[in-house]
């Protein structure tokens, strides 16, 4: 019996936008912030065996033992995409860090940006986690 995200072994799958969509190129567009900080935002699909109803959502974008930007969300929900079906959570932020726990300052982007990085993603529900670790490349606008 299918639940709300799908039937089968729960898979989770990082993209862009709302709605969700593969991002392939696993580049994501570094963007400044209105508060002099920058991020990222990732979309995030879970398919199978979930509760979309009370999920904690935690993502860490690591620079080796560094991390540069963080996303902590707990008991909140995944929208229902009954076509598909599957469970999605759009445009979680994840800000970029100094790794010191700061900001990372505007002049420092380059450090982070055009050169692979660690995202790991783990979600939870009442049904279970999942977890997903990926490579993905910062970009930035030229004129930024």
């Amino acid at each position: 019996m299918a639940g709300q995200c799908g039937a089968g072994d729960t898979t989770l799958t990082v993209g862009v936008g709302e709605p969700w969509r593969a991002n392939p190129s696993q580049t994501l567009p570094v963007q400044a912030g209105l508060q002099g900080g920058h991020h990222v935002d990732v979309s995030l699909r879970v398919q199978g065996a979930f509760d979309p109803d009370s999920v904690n959502v935690q993502m860490r974008l690591l620079d080796g033992g560094l991390v540069r930007g963080r996303h902590d969300t707990a008991d909140w929900f995944f929208l229902i995409d009954a076509q598909t079906p599957a469970c999605d959570y759009p445009r979680a932020r994840l800000v970029l860090e100094d790794g010191a726990g700061g900001l990372l300052p505007r002049d420092d982007v380059y450090l982070v940006a055009d050169r692979p990085l660690t995202l790991d993603v783990r979600v939870s529900s009442a049904l279970g986690a999942v977890q997903v670790v990926e490579t993905v490349v910062l970009i930035t606008d030229a004129e930024e």
